[in-house]
Formats: C-alpha cells, sequence, structure tokens
C-alpha cells in the first residue's frame, strides 16, 4: 500500500514538474518571412503524413469540416500567415483579426494547437502548396 501512495505521489510530482517546464518555455517567434521555392517533394511527403495525422479531423482539401476547406489557402493567405495558424496557434486567434474572423464563421470551434515544429510547419505548407489548383 505504502509502496502504491509513493508511486502516485511520485508520479503527480513528475506532471506538476512538467507541467511548470511547459509552461516556462520562452513564447515561440512569429515567423515572419518565408522563402519560397519550388515545391520541395520530401516535405511533402512529410506534410501530408502530418495533415492526415493532426488536421484532417477538422480540415478536408474540399469540403468545410469544423475549420476551411484548404485546398486554395496558399492562393488565399500569405506562407507566414499559414505557417503562424500551425505553430502559433493561441496567439494568431487572439491577435489576427482575420483568424479572428474565421472563428466567427466556424462557430467559435478554436483550433487546436498541433504543436508543430517550425519545420513540420513547413511541410504542411509545403503539402498545401502541392495540392492547390
Amino acid at each position: 500500500m505504502k509502496s502504491k501512495l509513493l508511486g502516485l505521489f511520485s508520479l503527480i510530482g513528475f506532471l506538476l514538474i512538467s507541467l511548470n517546464v511547459v509552461a516556462m518555455q520562452p513564447p515561440k517567434e512569429m515567423i515572419t518571412k518565408v522563402e519560397l521555392g519550388p515545391v520541395n517533394p520530401q516535405l511533402v511527403k512529410v506534410g501530408k503524413g502530418l495533415f492526415t495525422s493532426k488536421c484532417i479531423a477538422c480540415h478536408d482539401l474540399d469540403q468545410k469540416k469544423v475549420g476551411p476547406a484548404l485546398r486554395n489557402v496558399t492562393k488565399e493567405r500569405k506562407p507566414e500567415y499559414i505557417m503562424n495558424v500551425m505553430y502559433n496557434t493561441a496567439k494568431m486567434q487572439k491577435i489576427d483579426p482575420v483568424y479572428k474572423g474565421l472563428l466567427a464563421q466556424y462557430k467559435n470551434v478554436p483550433m487546436p494547437d498541433p504543436n508543430f515544429t517550425e519545420t513540420q510547419c513547413r511541410s504542411v505548407l509545403e503539402y498545401l502548396r502541392s495540392v492547390a489548383k
């Protein structure tokens, strides 16, 4: 019984320390410049996997779901905007007027932070560039 309680308290302590470490992480910088060249096939492959695993529940390429259809988002929005929506999700929801308008349009359902690295965001951007018509 004592060992189970000790294990439980250890787990709770670990979780509290972990949460504090996460809370203490510095905020991510906004992405201000994205250099576009030819679509990178290696990043497209990674981006498609990320889109399929993290984004497809709320976003489709051609149909509105919980969030907007994304097939032509690269023609409608700047690459910096698209990457910041994925990289700085909570901040964009608070500060960006376009994003606030989308929230209102989609019943104020906030996008969960996908916790992507900047490279993962670029991969999803490349995938979205590759599927644009």
